[in-house]
């Protein structure tokens, strides 16, 4: 046992000293070779200096091969964009110039004379279009990709086979003015494959770098990038936003359409057209068309300052739609062009300066038709202002008296409820009213089914006249027979369009059942 230990003992002596020994030709060996997947990558060995006319350049030490020693990493430019004065752009757009101004971020209280901090928020200025509103957060994206620029490796130190880069033709070049008088001059070249990046060139050198493509994706804006894609604002109160006239016009429209809002009680219309003929305009469309007027935001910018070739080639020396609204805060006035086969149509404010796209399902007044707007039904009056309505089937006629009478009463919390109770007779008979209702709904809903094919002849098979409590003026509906399977319908001596038969007829049939207070069914 004596002897087994002790032959344990100089075993375990040995593995210490193989170990310290191991230990201490890990300490001598350098770091990187220690574990290369510890090592610290310090980047390319770079160095930016500014030349004789205050440009930055950057120059690569290469080792005795003419290698970068480290193809990694590196910084060309570290301002902030508060630090910039100047940016020239010149790319396939054209070319243009953005001035930048940061306020002081320290201001002096004139009541005290003491400094304290201030909102410092930069100001850009597009040259040339001074009195142009500049798109939200463009600016501040050219100005950011100018500020700071880094890149990932240097794939040409000597710029060799530069035109497989894509500079024989760079994309985009960028001068900079900093607000320190020096300046950098970027040009972009061709992305790299695979999306790992875009390749840049830096100062006069040769060298050709690999930047993220977020880094100098906006040194590729033009001009219609940088300009605001507002074409107006929206109303600041409801009350601004009440449209009191609607003028349509342009080669899209046979005749000028007028809409105004309708504020005659006796008809649930919102909006009434006034030309070419009076008429009530139809919920749905005139509410479209009213929507798409006020707070427009185009979807890019295609011209600024457009000639007259320029508005000639857009569809919009002659437009195909013109739109003038009038607001109590403001006037509208667009034109815009016929739709394009993707349904994307130009449009500028009338006389403007900037000449946007839109899709023209944004912009109902642009396609809309006169058929589209007249309401959906041939007369929908208001049953509550109803005093006389007078039934004709080409051989009797029946005149319903409606009387409608109005009471309010307060509760105790003090609301008050306004109730509206209405009697209909006929031959001074009063009539069941929910009946008499449904046959009113009967007329009333009859919808337009197509355009006029023609003009009425004959006598009327159905006539429906209304006088009203609240205007001496009275309505006429009557429907012609034709040789199809409609009737015409006539409003006050204008033809509206045609309707089905089957809700005349249905009419005819119920007409002397109502005036006989027998039940009729809804036809709608």
């Amino acid at each position: 046992m004596k002897k087994n230990k002790k032959y344990l003992i100089i075993a375990a002596a040995c593995v210490v000293v193989l170990a310290a020994g191991l230990l201490a030709v890990l300490f001598l060996l350098p770091k990187d070779s220690a574990n290369p997947a510890d090592a610290i990558d310090e980047g390319a060995d770079v160095s930016v200096t500014t030349d004789a006319d205050g440009v930055h350049q950057a120059k690569l030490n290469l080792n005795d091969k003419g290698e970068l020693d480290n193809n990694s990493y590196g910084t060309l430019l570290s301002y902030k964009p508060a630090d910039i004065s100047k940016i020239s752009v010149e790319n396939a757009g054209g070319s243009y110039e953005i001035t930048s101004y940061t306020p002081a971020e320290t201001e002096t209280d004139p009541s005290t004379g003491e400094e304290k901090s201030a909102t410092s928020t930069t100001q850009y200025t597009l040259v040339g279009y001074e009195d142009f509103a500049l798109q939200q957060g463009q600016p501040d994206a050219l100005a950011n990709d100018v500020a700071a620029l880094e890149f990932s490796s240097v794939p040409s130190v000597d710029g060799s086979n530069a035109s497989d880069f894509g500079f024989d033709s760079p994309r985009s070049k960028a001068t900079v003015t900093y607000s320190d008088g020096t300046k950098a001059v970027i040009y972009v070249g061709d992305d790299a494959p695979g999306g790992t990046g875009t390749y840049v060139r830096f100062g006069s050198g040769d060298p050709v770098y690999l930047v993220a493509a977020e880094s100098v994706d906006a040194l590729l804006y033009n001009i219609t990038d940088m300009i605001s894609l507002t074409i107006n604002d929206s109303a600041g109160t409801d009350d601004n936003n009440k449209v009191s006239s609607v003028t349509l016009s342009g080669t899209n429209f046979k005749n000028e359409i007028v809409m105004e809002p309708n504020t005659d009680p006796a008809n649930s219309s919102s909006y009434v057209l006034t030309k070419p003929t009076k008429n009530y305009a139809d919920e749905k469309h005139s509410s479209e068309v009213t929507g798409a007027l006020r707070g427009l935001y185009a979807t890019s910018v295609a011209y600024a300052n457009p000639s007259k070739e320029q508005l000639a080639k857009c569809g919009l020396a002659q437009p195909y739609a013109r739109v003038r609204a009038v607001y109590p805060d403001a006037s509208i006035d667009l034109i815009a062009s016929k739709p394009d086969s993707e349904g994307n149509v130009y449009i500028m404010e009338n006389g403007g300066k900037v000449v946007y796209t839109m899709a023209s399902a944004n912009l109902p007044w642009v396609t809309v038709t006169y058929n589209d707007l007249l309401s959906t039904y041939v007369l929908n009056p208001a049953f509550t202002h109803i005093k006389t309505m007078t039934v004709s089937d080409g051989s009797k006629t029946y005149a319903f008296n409606l009387d409608t009478q109005t009471s309010k009463t307060t509760d105790e919390a003090g609301s008050e409820t306004t109730t509206q109770t209405t009697t209909v007779k006929y031959n001074g008979k009063e009539l069941t009213l929910a009946n008499f209702n449904i046959f009113f709904q009967n007329i009333a809903y009859i919808e337009r089914a197509g355009e006029a094919t023609g003009n009425p002849s004959g006598s009327a098979a159905l006539t429906v006249t209304y006088a009203y409590d609240n205007k001496s003026d009275t309505d006429t509906v009557a429907f012609y027979k034709t040789d199809s399977d409609r009737y015409l319908a006539v409003l006050n001596g204008q033809t509206l369009g045609t309707v089905y038969k089957n809700n005349v007829n249905g009419v005819l049939d119920q007409v002397a059942k109502v005036a006989a207070d027998e039940e009729v069914s809804s036809l709608t």
